[in-house]
């Protein structure tokens, strides 16, 4: 029992070289990214999911789906835009149009918790799309200023 704690010790110091070796090795940057995919979908099951369904093609016409959608792999400042301030009115995705109201997260997610959140979403929908930084929803969020009402599909589509 009194090894225990020595134990414990080197057990610990094993994991801080372990990470340390894969640092040096350059699979800490996959690791990286593993974190924010999973943190991504995390913010997703607990935000998104309700209504665009669990696999991207929403629920019984409750929201447009995002597989395969032109607003998730298109432009990039018009994805954080939805995100952040929300949806209100109607919006063509695919041959079908969506009258709903999608409620803006900008107020209970952070600019890097919302770059995994819509990293996690283009990623698994968008096709190639790229990944969406912490900066790129800070420059967003700081271009809409005091924004306090959802877009439109109309005023998306003017100024993505």
């Amino acid at each position: 029992m009194k090894n225990l704690p020595v134990l414990a010790l080197l057990f610990a110091l094993s994991l801080t070289a372990a990470d340390r070796v894969q640092t040096k090795s350059g699979s800490a940057s996959s690791s990286a990214s593993d974190r924010t995919d999973r943190s991504g979908a995390t913010y997703y099951e607990r935000f998104c999911s309700g209504c665009h369904g669990s696999d991207g093609l929403a629920l019984d016409g409750e929201a447009p789906p995002l597989a395969g959608s032109s607003w998730v792999s298109g432009s990039e400042s018009r994805l954080i835009k939805i995100a952040l301030h929300g949806l209100r009115g109607p919006i063509q995705v695919g041959e079908k149009i969506y009258d709903r109201e999608m409620p803006g997260l900008g107020r209970r997610l952070s600019d890097r918790e919302m770059a995994a959140l819509l990293s996690f979403v283009r990623n698994r929908w968008g096709g190639s799309s790229a990944a969406i930084t912490p900066a790129a929803v800070t420059r967003v969020r700081t271009a809409s200023g005091n924004r306090n009402r959802y877009w439109t599909a109309e005023e998306l589509l003017k100024a993505p």
